[in-house]
This record gives structure tokens, sequence and C-alpha cells, in this order.
């Protein structure tokens, strides 16, 4: 039996601070309620003013390595996949190795792809394990997009929740792990919604930080265009996937989405032609987690019975940039 990764662990850390949506409707100025019910969201966590990305990142490395039964020593390799890191450089990755007490002579990287993060995080550690290189590769996805997101700009910004979810890949020949995935983007649309200030296009000067300049810093609409192609695009790129692969979407125990509009996921299971109690959904307890939430879902699935070892599961996540991604593992 050929070589595959599979995950041997996963984790999942959001911080303590609950704000529920009347306490943000008050932030706002206005009653965001029907609106984040309408989403599915009704709280969101708040990170404390002395943690960062690292923090949270190191929180769901550890329970995802205490699931897999592993330590930090026996990693050969840490992927850290988020757009809001401590840090423009070094990698943050750098900072959560440390933190977990990786061996000195494994190794870490970062990789920014907004909200698909996690997935492509999870198909380059796949295939590091698949081609030798590695066996054992701890994929952490952090989310701490309220340092950026002013809540008082609009009800928009009040979906935005922090969160960290992780899971260990390991090597094995076992009939489980990776089967497939598949990847699309459209480039046109990097001007829509992000975070622009402080890179080398708009350098962080004073004016752009004290919000004088011709764009505001932290997250902000650039553009003002918002993709909403997740319906239609989400089953497309799940068929491709399986296609590879010879398998029907009747096939997949659980589909997990990325976790902003449950409203768009229903629509996505009728264009699929699946029911919807094959999804799972977090967004009501944790907000929006940006490219975390794919794998905190995919843990409080397991958790609690949802999915079970032997399971395909396909993960499933858009992303500004644009870009849009699934991966499907056998549990």
């Amino acid at each position: 039996m050929a070589r595959n990764a599979f995950i041997a662990g996963t984790g999942l850390y959001a911080p303590q601070r609950v704000m529920d949506n009347k306490e943000a409707g008050e932030i706002v100025g206005e009653d965001i309620s029907e609106f984040m019910e309408a989403l599915g969201i009704h709280k969101r966590c708040i990170m404390a003013e002395e943690q960062s990305t690292t923090d949270l990142a190191v929180r769901a490395g550890e329970k995802a390595l205490e699931d897999a039964g592993l330590r930090a020593e026996d990693l050969d390799l840490l992927i850290l996949s988020t757009d809001t890191p401590d840090i423009i450089s070094p990698q943050s990755s750098a900072a959560v190795a440390g933190e977990l007490g990786m061996r000195w002579d494994s190794t870490f990287f970062d990789i920014n792809s907004s909200c698909t993060g996690f997935v492509a995080a999870a198909e380059v550690g796949a295939s590091m394990i698949r081609s030798g290189s590695m066996d054992n590769v701890l994929v952490i996805a952090v989310y701490g997009m309220t340092r950026f997101a002013a809540m008082e700009r609009s009800k928009f910004f009040a979906l935005f929740s922090d969160g960290a979810g992780a899971c260990v890949l390991q090597a094995g020949e076992e009939d489980r792990g990776y089967i497939t995935s598949h990847f699309i983007g459209d480039g046109n649309h990097w001007d829509s919604l992000g975070v622009y200030v402080g890179g080398t296009r708009f350098p962080a000067t004073g004016d752009r930080l004290e919000g004088r300049g011709e764009i505001a810093p932290g997250l902000t609409f650039f553009r003002r265009e918002l993709i909403n192609r997740n319906p239609d695009y989400w089953p497309i790129i799940i068929e491709k996937a399986l296609d590879k692969v010879q398998l029907k979407k009747e096939d997949i125990d659980c589909y997990i989405f990325t976790q902003i509009n449950i409203q768009g996921i229903r629509q996505t299971c009728e264009n699929l032609g699946i029911p919807m109690e094959k999804t799972h959904n977090i967004m009501g307890e944790y907000g929006y987690t940006g490219n975390a939430c794919i794998i905190m879902a995919l843990d409080d699935a397991r958790r609690k019975g949802k999915v079970k070892e032997g399971d395909l599961v396909a993960l499933t996540a858009s992303g500004v940039g644009y870009t849009m991604s699934t991966i499907i593992f056998r549990l």
C-alpha cells in the first residue's frame, strides 16, 4: 500500500472572551441581531489584550499533539496558516515552533492564502509526507482578525472572531488519509477586501495609520466588492475533486464549508443535492474565524461524534484574493 498522510489528531482553541450580538450591536451603534442571526452567528470570541496570533496557535497545536499522542519534539515540520500574523517578518511560525518546543533540526514556515489557508496548508503538508520528506507535520490555522477589524465601522465587521485549529498529519500506509483536492483562484479581485496598509504597496506612513491616507488601516474595503460565488462554485470544485478519484458526492460522510453564512451553506447543499445533516457548522458558537474555521469545525465534529474513523470528509473553503479550494480525507 502506498505511503499516505492521515489525520492523527486535531485541536481547537477559542479565546475566553465571548461577545454576543447584543453587545456587538452596542459597539456598532445599531441592532445587528437580525443580520447576524440570518448568517447563523450568535456570538464571537475576542482574544485578550495580552494575547497574539502565536498564543492562539500554540494552544490549538498543543491540543492536536495531545490528541495524536505526540510531543512537539516528534514533529518534523510546522506549517502555520494565517493572514493575521504577529509581525510581517520573521514568520510567525518561528515563534510558535519556539513556544511549542520543537527540536532544533525540525523546520517551519507560514502560508497565507487568506481564508482558504488551512486547505492549502493541509495540501502542502500531506504532499510532503507522501513524498517521503516528512513523517510528522503539524498544521495550524489561526485567525486574529478582531485586531484588524474596527467593529464600530459597520455591522459587517462584527462577524469576525478569533480562534485557532490544528491537525497532526502523520505518515502511514493505512487505507485512510489524504484522498484528493482541487483549487481555483481569480487574482483580479485582490483589491476588494483585505488588510492593505503595512506592506510595500501601501507602507504604514503616519497619514495612513491615522486614517488620512487613500486607504484606511486594518481590515477595509478597497474596491468595495464582495463576491458571493460559494453556492454556485463550491459544488463545482467538490465534484471536480471527486471526479479525480471516481467518488460520488453521496460517498462523502460530512461536508465542512467556510463558516461565514449558514444560508449560503444551505443553498450549496441544495445545489449539491445533499441534506444539511451532512454538514457540520460552528459559526453560531464561534463566529467567523476565517482560515481557522475549517479545522475548528472538523475538531468540533470529531468531539461531538458527528464524524468517526473511516469517514470521508470534504473540507471546502473560500477566501478573498479570490481563492477557493477543497480537500478530501478519509479519517
